[in-house]
C-alpha cells in the first residue's frame, strides 16, 4: 500500500503535463489558422488585382 501515494502523485504530474500540452499546441493552432487567414486574404487580393489588369 506504500505504492498508492506514489502512484497517485506521479498521475497528478502526467496529468499537469499533459493538459499544459494541450493548452501549448491550442494555442500554436489559433497562431497558424490566423496566418494561415492572413495568407488567403493576401492571396485573394492579388488574384482579384492580377484579373484587373
Amino acid at each position: 500500500m506504500d505504492a498508492l501515494p506514489l502512484i497517485s502523485i506521479l498521475l497528478f504530474v502526467f496529468a499537469f503535463m499533459l493538459i499544459s500540452e494541450i493548452i501549448r499546441l491550442r494555442k500554436e493552432l489559433r497562431k497558424l489558422t490566423k496566418l494561415t487567414r492572413h495568407m488567403q486574404q493576401d492571396i485573394e487580393k492579388l488574384k482579384a488585382g492580377s484579373n484587373e489588369k
